[in-house]
């Protein structure tokens, strides 16, 4: 610690001593005015990136004037000052603290904010020696997309509103990039009941995105999976499904016409579970049907 921040802290101590501190209660103005001189050059150590300096002093109004305006401030700059070392997990898990502690402080919603953005920032890279991003784990964005869900309903008039409904959208867009990628996966393997399933969760979650248009689609390709299903009856609620929710799809006369070939009375198929429909999601390239870290595609089934 050098020396300027050795002298500040030993300065907030003496004040602390001559008002005769009772942490259990707001300080005094003289006090507090001492605080803010601290936090103002903390802040000034944060922004020369000197964040082992402005780590200490942020951590003693924290720890050592609880009540003062400035320890919830201090909290949130420590927030930052990892999401700014890229300690993502950390950082989320700080600002979710600071949201549960202080729900209704001038600076939650952006703390709220900074949650979804900060497992944001864990998602999968499109780097050219690694698989493409949707085939890898989605878990960050789903956890993006669950803050700033629960972001938008808790701070829906902040002036961040905005930018989380646009990142919003682009975790679904890869979301959906990555079920398209294990709906293929069961579709290139003849699973066609787990394809299917598929097929119809993006047309069920993902639906609206590009105009409507995920909709139809995911919904043609659910009726052709269970169509190499045999599966009768639940091609037929595709069809009707695709002709009712998306009645300009481009796929909508060959659709009319499958459904005029399917009997009124067509049975059902029983279910056919494989092992490629109960185990874990592929990692890998769909369009080859392989696991890069399985020698057959039978050890490489597609998950939740």
């Amino acid at each position: 610690m050098n020396w300027k921040i050795r002298t500040l802290l030993l300065l907030l101590c003496a004040a602390c001593a001559k008002d005769k501190f009772d942490i259990t209660k707001p300080p005094t103005s003289a006090t507090q005015a001492k605080v803010g001189e601290a936090y103002e050059a903390a802040l000034k150590e944060m922004k020369a990136q000197n964040y082992l300096e402005a780590t200490s002093i942020f951590e003693h109004i924290k720890n050592t004037y609880p009540y003062s305006q400035y320890a919830p401030l201090s909290e949130l700059a420590l927030a930052d000052m990892q999401y700014e070392r890229d300690e993502f997990l950390a950082a989320a898990n700080a600002y979710g603290e600071f949201v549960k502690a202080h729900p209704s402080h001038p600076k939650a919603d952006y703390a709220a904010y900074r949650v979804g953005l900060s497992h944001y920032q864990e998602k999968p890279s499109d780097f050219f020696l690694l698989p493409p991003s949707y085939e890898r784990d989605q878990t960050p964005l789903k956890l993006a997309l669950d803050a700033w869900n629960k972001f938008v309903v808790s701070y829906p008039k902040s002036e961040l509103t905005t930018k989380a409904r646009d990142l919003m959208n682009d975790c679904r867009q890869r979301l959906a990039a990555h079920d398209r990628y294990v709906a293929e996966f069961y579709g290139n393997h003849e699973a066609w009941r787990g394809a299917a399933g598929r097929w119809l969760a993006i047309a069920d979650g993902y639906g609206d995105l590009d105009e409507g248009r995920v909709r139809g689609e995911s919904l043609w390709r659910a009726a052709l999976a269970w169509r190499n299903a045999q599966d009768p009856a639940d091609e037929r609620n595709a069809l009707q499904r695709l002709l009712q929710e998306s009645p300009r799809d481009p796929h909508r006369a060959e659709a009319e016409t499958m459904l005029k070939q399917i009997p009124a009375d067509a049975p059902v198929k029983p279910p056919e579970p494989t092992r490629i429909e109960t185990e874990k999601t592929p990692v890998g390239p769909a369009s080859r049907g392989q696991h890069p870290e399985q020698e057959t595609p039978s050890q490489a089934p597609p998950g939740k």
